[in-house]
């Protein structure tokens, strides 16, 4: 059973044995005798760990309704520094949720703490008050205590609402007229979103673990349905907006009554009429069943997800005159990306923080490290880029490099200000039939090699998929020994490298594929072969269905990370089985580093069974090329020497 203060944290986040083959050592990447390392920048990251000195101890708080111009009623609780003077005027941290602001303890806990914090846990809500600001955590629209029923999310109602709340914050006799946002997951997106309203009294904004991209960085990752992590986010919510917690366990239901009601509502009146319209919310899980390209619209809504999606309007977030703080992990889902094409979408994004962190950030999923505790002052890092945007503090940040990012195995924080960094070179390894990997074209040996699906397959239930919803994580997010499971799937090994070797970027696969059914689902794995061959790391993956493998021209009207596919109806291409057609997918952004002595290994498999939906048709076997004709390769983004 998952204990109280994990849950209520959890909610916030609004987952060998070898072939016996002789591989020799050969020229290529990591089989150097000679040469430098290449020119990197150490991140200054750290030493603003212990930024800031508080100035207030505590908040004071209270609750209201604010009314929308549409009249609805939206849910609002207000923090202010403890002891703050009259005529104090300090900025504002603004976060918008769907999973529900506070909740209402059962007596005599309510006599304790009341209200429990739940999205914005409480630690964060004290930290940033006694550091001289006010917080504000709001009901979305059709969610928690505010009225109004959600026709989906992210609507472009509950992007207004945001603006509004802007409006009466300024207008309040403590505020000094600017605005930061901030949250995690849809909280972050959110945040986001509330840029669409160009509001020229919001002047920062911090998504972390936000969502850029619905469709592929969600949803349909590669154009995979990610339906199980959705079905337990709609199950999650649909209790919510019902004040049913019974679904967190039996401590939850013991100790919480439920949703905290807004101060001054009288007997609830409100309240109760509310969640009687929030059980008509739009269903999620159903929603999605009717979707499978990008524009497809559900029947209710007669809109598609692109149409609620960040990146949809992703110039009117550049043009928002808001400064952007991307803070994110690398096992965070597909939602890395997020944090990459964000970077590259919006010139006001000013800084960025990738660690070896899971959703949230919450845990250090780096097989490497001997902790799954993050390790890392978040809010240290937030106060200082707050302090600088809405403070007017000198605090020197605009000095640091745009991009700090941490290299998992190395163990180690860099920097940069492009992305992916200079030092960074896109090298080819081949695939060949022999289950062995290439440096060199002409070293392949032509071929082919069946792969029976393994439709049990799965990438373990503590993955990167698991942390990005609270029911769906089982514990911390880890990544230990996957021996057994790579060697179960079609694999390929290359030599063990003579040096050290750093990975950091988008790989790309380029993979010559054949199948016996008119779709397929093609899943990619970097993973790291110690010397012994006994433990296998994971390094990153990625994943393409078959009827979206279509190379477009067109970016959507965004910068993305390649080969870029549509996904759209357009573009929706059956295979024809037996044919050998291509795949090519970028796998998710890492920065890993490789020790001499270990072998880089590719594997590939046709399910993950624990997290994505196979197609209707299933087929038996994938069968890989390797040839002149077809040169299956994967191109890695390695640190090139000198």
């Amino acid at each position: 059973m998952m204990p109280l203060p994990h849950l209520l944290r959890a909610l916030a986040l609004a987952l060998i044995v070898l072939f016996s083959i002789n591989l020799t050592a050969q020229a290529g990447p990591g089989n150097k005798t000679k040469g430098k390392a290449p020119v990197e920048k150490v991140s200054k990251v750290g030493q603003y760990q212990g930024y800031g000195e508080p100035q207030y101890k505590g908040y004071q708080y209270s609750s209201l309704y604010l009314t929308m111009t549409d009249s609805t009623m939206i849910a609002t609780d207000v923090f202010l520094p403890k002891g703050i003077k009259a005529g104090t005027k300090v900025p504002t941290l603004l976060y918008v949720t769907r999973y529900t602001r506070s909740l209402r303890a059962k007596w005599p806990l309510s006599w304790l703490k009341n209200p429990v914090l739940v999205v914005v846990n409480e630690a964060e809500v004290k930290y940033f008050t006694s550091h001289g600001y006010a917080v504000l955590i709001v009901d979305a629209r059709g969610t928690g205590a505010s009225s109004g029923r959600r026709t989906m999310e992210f609507s472009p109602e509950e992007v207004a609402d945001g603006g509004q709340v802007v409006d009466w914050i300024i207008a309040q006799p403590w505020s000094n007229g600017k605005v930061g946002t901030s949250g995690i997951s849809y909280g972050a997106t959110t945040a986001e979103q509330l840029l669409l309203n160009q509001h020229p009294a919001v002047k920062a904004c911090i998504p972390r673990s936000g969502i850029l991209d619905l469709y592929n960085h969600i949803m349909f990752p590669g154009g995979v349905r990610q339906a199980q992590f959705i079905d337990i986010w709609g199950f999650t919510t649909r209790s919510l907006d019902q004040n049913d917690l019974s679904v967190f366990g039996k401590k939850a239901k013991r100790l919480i009554k439920g949703i905290q009601p807004v101060q001054g509502d009288k007997k609830k009146a409100y309240f109760n009429e509310n969640l009687l319209v929030h059980k008509g919310n739009f269903d999620v899980y159903e929603g999605i069943k009717v979707v499978t390209c990008r524009e497809d619209k559900h029947p209710d809504l007669s809109r598609s997800s692109n149409e609620f999606s960040t990146h949809y309007q992703i110039e009117r977030v550049a043009n928002s005159g808001s400064a952007i703080y991307r803070i994110g992990g690398w096992y965070d889902g597909a939602l890395t990306k997020s944090i990459i094409e964000g970077f590259w979408n919006t010139p006001n994004t000013d800084k960025v923080l990738i660690g070896p962190w899971d959703h949230g950030p919450a845990d250090n999923a780096s097989p490497w490290s001997p902790t799954t505790e993050r390790g890392f002052d978040i809010y240290a890092e937030m106060l200082r880029y707050f302090d600088f945007h809405l403070k007017g503090i000198d605090n020197q940040l605009p000095n640091d490099d745009k991009f700090h990012y941490y290299t998992v195995g190395e163990e180690k924080w860099k920097s940069t200000n492009v992305w992916p960094p200079a030092y960074v070179k896109d090298q080819t390894f081949y695939l060949s039939a022999n289950n062995s990997i290439v440096y060199e074209a002409k070293d392949v040996q032509n071929g082919s090699t069946i792969y029976p699906i393994d439709y049990e397959a799965n990438t373990d239930s503590h993955s990167r998929w698991n942390s990005l919803t609270t029911l769906y994580k089982n514990g911390p997010t880890t990544y230990g020994n996957r021996r057994e499971p790579s060697d179960k799937l079609l694999h390929y090994d290359y030599a063990p490298f003579e040096t050290d070797v750093e990975l950091t970027g988008s790989a790309i696969a380029h993979l010559f594929i054949s199948a016996d059914a008119t779709n397929a689902d093609v899943f990619v794995y970097i993973e790291d072969v110690h010397p012994d061959g006994k433990t296998v790391y994971m390094v990153t993956e990625g994943m393409l269905r078959g009827i979206h493998r279509k190379v477009a021209e067109d970016t959507d009207t965004y910068k993305q990370i390649g080969p870029y596919h549509s996904y759209t109806q357009a573009d929706m291409q059956p295979m024809v089985p037996g044919e050998v057609t291509e795949f090519a997918l970028d796998l998710l952004p890492i920065s890993y580093q490789f020790k001499a002595g270990h072998r880089l290994r590719i594997s590939i498999a046709g399910a993950d069974k624990l997290h994505f939906d196979s197609p209707t048709e299933r087929p038996t076997q994938l069968t890989l090329h390797c040839s002149e004709q077809y040169p299956s390769r994967v191109l890695l983004p390695l640190a090139v020497w000198e």
